[in-house]
C-alpha cells in the first residue's frame, strides 16, 4: 500500500520525467483496477441481494453464538477452534455460493433461474441454519424445534426438495 501512494504522490510532482510519470500512473492504475472491480461487484451484488446478504451475515453470528454456548456447557470449548471452524464455514458458504452464481447466470433471467436462484439462497441459509437448530435441539434435549422441523431439515440436506420441506398438512391431502 506504501508502494501505491508513493507512486500517486511521484506522479503529482512536478520534477518527475514524463515517462517516469506514466509509469507510476500505469502501476498505480494496474494495481487500483482489480481492487475497484471486486468492490464494485460486491457493493452491486449486495444491492441486489441486500436481504439474502444481511440473513447470511446474521446467520454466521448467530451460529457462532451458539456454537460457543453450546460448547461451553458441553466444557468442550476452544476459541482456536470455534475460529477456525467458524472461518472454514465462511469460506465455504462463500465458494460455493459465487460457483453456484455463475451457474445461475449462465442459466438466464427466466423461470428456472429465478427458481435456481431460490434453491442456491435457501440452501446456503440452510447451512449454518441447521447448524443452530441441531445445537439448540441438543441442548433442549429435543424439546425445541420440533422433531418434525429437524426431520425436513435432515431430508432437505437429503434431497434438497424446497417443496418437501415447505410441504403443509394441507398440501398432503
Amino acid at each position: 500500500m506504501k508502494r501505491i501512494f508513493a507512486h500517486l504522490i511521484l506522479l503529482a510532482d512536478s520534477k518527475i520525467d514524463i515517462s517516469d510519470r506514466i509509469q507510476y500512473a500505469w502501476q498505480s492504475v494496474a494495481t487500483f483496477a482489480p481492487i475497484a472491480f471486486i468492490l464494485n461487484v460486491i457493493g452491486w451484488w449486495f444491492n441486489e441481494n441486500q436481504q439474502f446478504g444481511s440473513f447470511i451475515c446474521i446467520a454466521l453470528c448467530v451460529n457462532m453464538i451458539v456454537g460457543a454456548w453450546f460448547h461451553l456447557s458441553n466444557k468442550t470449548f476452544s476459541i482456536k477452534l470455534l475460529l477456525v471452524k467458524n472461518i472454514q464455514m465462511g469460506f465455504i458458504i462463500i465458494t460455493v455460493y459465487v460457483m453456484l452464481e455463475m451457474l445461475r447466470y449462465t442459466i438466464g433471467d427466466n423461470i428456472a433461474g429465478e427458481a435456481f436462484k431460490v434453491l442456491i439462497q435457501c440452501m446456503t441459509l440452510l447451512y449454518p441454519t441447521t447448524k443452530i437448530f441441531k445445537n439448540i435441539f441438543l441442548m433442549t434435549n429435543g424439546q425445541y424445534p420440533s422433531e418434525f422441523l429437524m426431520k425436513r431439515l435432515y431430508n432437505f440436506e437429503k434431497n434438497g426438495d424446497l417443496n418437501e420441506f415447505f410441504k403443509t398438512k394441507n398440501d398432503e391431502k
